[in-house]
């Protein structure tokens, strides 16, 4: 694939994307004038608030199991990362042998400016979630030394994130007293097949 067919089908994704999000908006309106719609019944007494309580559960239960599964669409705002100032002053290369680099482990969403540059890479599954590897971490971190591979392309996340008081970085940064292992769970994504053609 050539760069034209290359940039042409990520328009076309970024599209798509920007169009299932507006689905969403929609959806979401929809939502909220369903619920106008029950509190009138429910104040004209056609319906019970008892009864859809009793039902409420159920039906969350449900739609929290349906959802889980489907990707949604995050764009970070867009701000030039170039021209940030006032970034955290923190001495990370003296500090990832104790952190080990957490902070390269939390997921967050890129911007359309990372997403024109074509070097941070996002999870396709996830779109446009910083793409992480099987052991959780971002995948632009060398796994033995911690460092950022694309450090001068980083993202604005990335170049304004402060871990002093973050609880899952740190248990006490004053005394350089790292979080448990675990304090940031594995973002797990659950890759599903497309669909083929016809079915």
């Amino acid at each position: 694939m050539d760069s034209t067919d290359r940039e042409e089908v990520e328009g076309g994704l970024r599209h798509l994307h920007v169009m299932e999000m507006q689905t969403k908006l929609d959806l979401a309106d929809a939502t909220a004038r369903v619920l106008a719609l029950t509190e009138e019944l429910i104040a004209r007494g056609v319906v019970s608030m008892r009864a859809i309580e009793q039902r409420m559960d159920r039906v969350r239960a449900a739609e929290n199991e349906r959802t889980a599964e489907q990707a949604t669409v995050q764009v970070a705002p867009m701000v030039d990362k170039y021209q940030v100032t006032d970034l955290p002053d923190i001495d990370c290369a003296s500090l990832v042998p104790l952190c080990k680099g957490r902070c390269c482990r939390l997921s967050f969403p890129l911007s359309f400016q990372d997403l024109d540059e074509q070097i941070v890479r996002f999870d396709y599954a996830m779109p446009y979630l910083i793409r992480q590897g099987e052991d959780g971490y971002c995948t632009h971190s060398d796994p033995g030394a911690r460092r950022c591979r694309v450090y001068q392309a980083r993202p604005v996340t990335c170049r304004t994130y402060d871990c002093r008081k973050d609880a899952r970085i740190w248990k006490d940064f004053a005394n350089k007293v790292p979080a448990e292992d675990d304090a940031i769970p594995l973002v797990r994504i659950r890759k599903r097949p497309l669909a083929s053609a016809g079915k």
